[in-house]
């Protein structure tokens, strides 16, 4: 409308996580008719779960990314939480905008295992089916590891305290692959790619099914309950996901 304020977006994928005992480095990019818009100032303060200022700082842009460290001695006196808040002050046409962000301070990061390798092996003629643009399926290990991440947390789960990565290698590799090949899908249901969409889907809602993993306390970092122990997801939330909008397409 004219006369308002432009609408922008703030850019973030899931919650801010960062890590105690180390310098983070967090970033936001906002866009606006699908170009970055890059601001000319800002600030970064950071609220933790008690609500308390945690560090105020200057923001650095480069390309368009606005981006802020927080040190390790900002939050050495900080435990490890949910509820933390990252609020962005990003100056924009001489307005200033505040976006702001969940997020965690954690033990550990959680980190995916996944690669190409790990795809080709699962699906050997992968290698021939890239596009001669690519030389990676980057893009959609990120992205599923992405919806991984956000699925876990949405139904009460904590990626950041899940020990073992490699419980999450087969939920990974298959919804990489339903991405993969719902793209090479291009000429919709009863083609090649189609049947191996639904073939690593059904793969995919079975994985999750059985899915269980070792979880660690949230201060310590230690494991979480008697040795050995393992925690199992909620895998019957992912059955009829083509249905339900919850899943892959």
């Amino acid at each position: 409308m004219s006369g308002s304020e432009t609408i922008y977006t703030a850019r973030m994928i899931g919650p801010e996580i960062i890590e105690a005992g180390r310098a983070n480095v967090v970033q936001v990019t906002i866009y606006n008719a699908g170009a970055i818009v890059t601001p000319s100032a800002g600030t970064l303060t950071i609220y933790d779960s008690n609500n308390g200022a945690i560090s105020a700082s200057a923001v650095t842009f480069s390309g368009g990314v606005a981006s802020s460290t927080v040190t390790a001695a900002a939050i050495v006196n900080s435990q490890p939480s949910d509820g933390w808040r990252f609020e962005w002050a990003l100056t924009i046409s001489s307005v200033v905008y505040v976006f702001r962000r969940d997020g965690s301070l954690v033990y550990r990061r959680l980190y995916p295992v996944v690669t190409d390798v790990d795809l080709m092996r699962s699906h050997t003629d992968l290698a021939r089916r890239m596009p001669s643009t690519e030389t990676s399926y980057q893009d959609y290990l990120d992205e599923a590891w992405a919806r991984i991440e956000s699925q876990l947390i949405n139904t009460g789960k904590r990626p950041w305290l899940i020990m073992a990565p490699s419980a999450l290698r087969d939920v990974h590799v298959y919804q990489t692959l339903v991405l993969i090949f719902r793209d090479f899908a291009n000429a919709g249901p009863g083609t090649a790619e189609w049947e191996m969409m639904l073939h690593y889907e059904a793969l995919l809602e079975r994985a999750y099914g059985v899915l269980t993993y070792p979880q660690c306390e949230q201060v310590t970092g230690k494991a979480e309950g008697t040795p050995g122990a393992r925690t199992a997801s909620q895998g019957t939330m992912w059955a009829g996901s083509r249905r339900n909008g919850l899943g892959y397409l």
